[in-house]
């Protein structure tokens, strides 16, 4: 535990590290600073809105974070990862992240917070670097990149359960939305409100045609505007046999389309995306045999329900037998990783199908202290400069 002295020493050293780095700067052309900025990490930005409103006019600027967004993205060799872990015992979840770069084997993972664990708590994935998590009363959007987070205004819900939430980005706008599904307690159609996150304020609004011939589940992506999330096609609670489908709302036009899956795939566990396009996965883990087998169903028409089914069966080592397919990169690389947690050493193990190989990355940080389950695993964390 740190002392009083001991956190003003740290504080005097911050200060001292922002001066220095203002009296090097100030030398600088002001056309080059734009260019050196994009440059550094997004948590180094974050320090450097301190400096002078200079440089803060220059970071928070519209333009700038659009292009550093879009650098980000497209830097090469960079795939990052976002982790979700429970702990039942204490009703918790917990949040990672970890920067994959290059051909390393070893990285350490990066805490971000914890949530309550809720029945309903959807699986978050990362949508434009930001992640949308917390109890239904209280959520949150965060930023991994600053660590930063705004905490959205509660529903009035005391009639209402929260069922499901969702986030969505629509980049022709740069508008980020969340989505949440509400219903009476006594009472199976839905409700559907929408927010559009605005530096000047956030509130809800109802949605009015949202179809009531579906129950949402918590399974999501946000491709390319369109927010695809899992769903029961039929509400009856007697049904024995539901059929399971895809459900899209299209953030900009704030309209629904269902998307019937094949039979075949009526039993998918995954969402992911597979060169651009959603993409719903079933994995049969490999057991004692070694071979593992993967059914993946990419989008091709969602007005007709076209759908091209691909499968990959491979052999993992005698070593990796009880591994989970989770995702796919955007380089088509299969994520894999342990769906409990155990001691060290903690890895996930990534299959190109194009090459046949493998290779295995460890990651230092997640242990069972931190729950006993992976809940999720999710590719595609990218640096954002949005300061919640």
């Amino acid at each position: 535990m740190k002392t009083k002295r001991g956190k003003n020493l740290a504080k005097t050293k911050i200060s001292d590290d922002l001066r220095t780095n203002r009296a090097r700067l100030d030398h600088i052309p002001f056309d080059l600073i734009p260019k050196i900025l994009k440059g550094l990490p997004a948590k180094s930005l974050a320090r450097f809105l301190c400096l002078s409103k200079q440089y803060e006019s220059i970071i928070r600027n519209s333009d700038f974070m659009r292009s550093y967004f879009i650098k980000s993205s497209t830097r090469p060799q960079t795939q990052s990862l976002i982790f979700t872990c429970e702990d039942k015992s204490n009703r918790k979840r917990h949040f990672f992240s970890v920067g994959i770069r290059g051909d390393s084997s070893s990285y350490v993972a990066t805490y971000h917070m914890k949530c309550l664990l809720h029945w309903y708590t959807t699986v978050a994935p990362s949508v434009h670097g930001l992640i949308c998590y917390g109890p239904p009363r209280k959520l949150m959007v965060y930023n991994p990149s600053t660590r930063r987070s705004v905490t959205l205004p509660e529903i009035d819900s005391r009639r209402l359960d929260i069922y499901h939430y969702y986030l969505g980005y629509d980049p022709i706008n740069e508008d980020y939305i969340v989505m949440c599904m509400t219903k009476c307690r006594s009472l199976v159609p839905l409700e559907l409100r929408v927010l559009t996150l605005r530096k000047n304020g956030n509130s809800w609004r109802m949605i009015q045609d949202c179809p009531s011939d579906h129950s949402p589940l918590p399974l999501d992506i946000c491709i390319n505007g369109v927010l695809y999330y899992e769903a029961y096609l039929d509400t009856d609670p007697f049904l024995q046999n539901k059929h399971q489908g895809v459900m899209s709302f299209d953030v900009r036009s704030e309209k629904f389309e269902l998307i019937r899956v094949p039979e075949t795939a009526a039993e998918f566990t995954k969402m992911t995306r597979y060169e651009g396009k959603l993409a719903v996965m079933s994995f049969k883990p490999a057991g004692l045999s070694c071979t593992c087998r993967i059914d993946l169903w990419v989008l091709e028409d969602a007005a007709k329900h076209e759908w091209c089914n691909k499968v990959f069966a491979l052999d993992l080592c005698i070593t990796d037998w009880y591994l989970q397919a989770f995702c796919l990169t955007d380089a088509g690389e299969f994520v894999f990783g342990p769906d409990t947690l155990s001691e060290p050493p903690f890895y996930v193990l990534y299959y190109d199908p194009k090459k046949n190989s493998f290779r295995k990355v460890y990651i230092e940080g997640i242990t069972k202290h931190w729950g006993e389950t992976v809940i999720s695993i999710f590719s595609g964390q990218v640096e954002n400069l949005m300061f919640l």
